[in-house]
Order: structure tokens, then sequence, then C-alpha cells
């Protein structure tokens, strides 16, 4: 979680921003997950019914579900369970779950009566799915022009230009991470420096191990070390 979304939650925003979206009007629910750390607990909501469980065991469904209301990038859904009221705070930020490392879309806070819980929601896949340009190997800056490229589709496969020739292949994204899996690529010659890039480029990507996505939209892909093998931009 970022520093500016804990300042969020310790000045109490989260009920004046409640307030300003009641204000928003009501939006059509859309069906995602959520889940949070220590305790572990997990969230779904769908167009009818919020669903909480957790590690420990404790479970409860809220339904029917009114339609959250929604200002700018935040959504409010309220309900109760049992006597307590429930209340889940959905953000369109960046999310990085603090034990995998993984990217969310959606920053959640859920509060049950007095508890409240604090997660990462959304599709990860959504920050990673598309054309990319790519604008560093290893830490180098890609050739000038080589128009040096990656893909990932919802189906699970991935294309584009090593820099010299088409490459193909597939991707695994799970909650561990992100693996690359190249798969074959055209067999045209090119100039030295481009080929010489294109070897590096088609190794880089057998090291990838996961992904962050970038405040200012841009997405890295890094090693299991931390390390970033490819950084690439829209």
């Amino acid at each position: 979680m970022t520093k500016g979304f804990h300042r969020f939650l310790r000045t109490g925003s989260i009920l004046a921003i409640a307030s300003l979206t009641l204000l928003g009007g009501a939006a059509q629910a859309a069906s995602w997950t959520a889940r949070g750390n220590e305790p572990g607990w997990h969230v779904e909501v769908s167009d009818t019914a919020i669903t909480f469980s957790t590690m420990e065991g404790e479970t409860f469904t809220i339904e029917p579900l009114a339609e959250p209301v929604r200002a700018e990038d935040i959504e409010v859904y309220t309900g109760t369970a049992g006597e307590k009221a429930v209340t889940l705070v959905a953000i369109d930020k960046i999310c990085t779950d603090n034990m995998s490392g993984m990217p969310f879309p959606k920053a959640v806070v859920m509060t049950i009566g007095e508890r409240a819980l604090v997660g990462c929601g959304g599709d990860p896949l959504s920050l990673l799915i598309g054309d990319w340009k790519v604008e560093e190997i290893s830490g180098t800056p890609v050739i000038a022009a080589s128009e040096t490229s990656i893909g990932f589709e919802l189906d699970g496969s991935m294309h584009g230009n090593a820099s010299c020739n088409r490459f193909f292949g597939g991707f695994t994204l799970t909650g561990e991470g992100l693996t690359l899996s190249p798969g074959g690529a055209t067999m045209m010659a090119c100039l030295d420096g481009l080929m010489e890039q294109e070897q590096k480029f088609l190794a880089a990507l057998e090291e990838v191990s996961r992904f962050e996505s970038l405040p200012d939209g841009g997405l890295r892909l890094v090693d299991p070390e931390g390390n970033t093998v490819l950084a690439l931009r829209k």
C-alpha cells in the first residue's frame, strides 16, 4: 500500500469521501474480487451480493446488494452483516500486495462494525493487457527506431517485435507472479546491432518473474531479485 493511501486512512477521509460519493449518483456494479493480508481476508463483489471470508473461517454474504454509488474514481458499497454495518470503499488506484508484490487496479478498505481491513482489488491482468513499447532492456535504452515491442492478449498469448524479427508465445499470470514463454520467431537477418539487441531481449523474456505497474502508466518486468529486465510504455 502507498504512504498516501495510509494517510487517507489515518485522517478518516473514508467517511468524507463516502458522503461526496452519495452525491455522485448510482453506478452499475461490476463483478470483482479483493483481498488483504494480516489477517488474510477475501471478498467477492457481484451485481447482486458481497461475499466475505477470512482465513480463520469467518464468512458472511450481503444479498441483495444495493447498487454502489460513485464519485470520480471511488465506489462505495454499503450493507449489514448481522447487526454490524459494512462499508466497502474501492478506489481506482494502483495497489501493490504487500506479500506477493502483485499490482492490482484498486485500493480497497472494508469496514465491518468498528474493524477496518485494507487490501487490493480488481484483476491484475487488466494492468498488463495491451501493446507496449520496450524502452529499456536490462537498464540499456533500446536502439532508436528499432520498434521493439511486446503485446499481451486476454487469451494468454503474447507477440511483438524482438528488434528485428516478429516473435510469439504465451504468458502465465498467477498469484505468485508472471511467467513469459517465447514460442518462436521469424528468421530475418538485420544489422548486427539489432540482432544483438534481439538476442538480449529474447533472453530477458525468460528472466521475468513478475511485473510492476507504475503511477505514470509505465510497466516494469522484473526478475526474481527485483531487477528490472524490461521497461515498457504504451
